[in-house]
């Protein structure tokens, strides 16, 4: 992503879906590549526009990144 942080797919490292999502569909959490430790990153949304048209994000990203991981 341009603002620096990571995309990750719909689930969550143990299948299940993120529920704590904020309004660009993005959170702090664990992933496989950190550890343990809670970073913040994206989930894909896969939204459906103007009827077939998938995209990863409807909305502004709101990251504030402090470097391009």
């Amino acid at each position: 992503m341009s603002d620096g942080f990571l995309l990750y797919g719909r689930r969550e490292m143990d299948g299940s879906y993120p529920t704590d999502l904020d309004e660009s569909g993005g959170h702090y959490g664990a992933t496989q590549h950190s550890n343990g430790e809670e970073f913040y990153h994206y989930h894909i949304i896969n939204e459906f526009y103007f009827g077939s048209v998938i995209v990863l994000f409807g909305v502004d990203l709101q990251g504030t990144p402090n470097r391009i991981l």
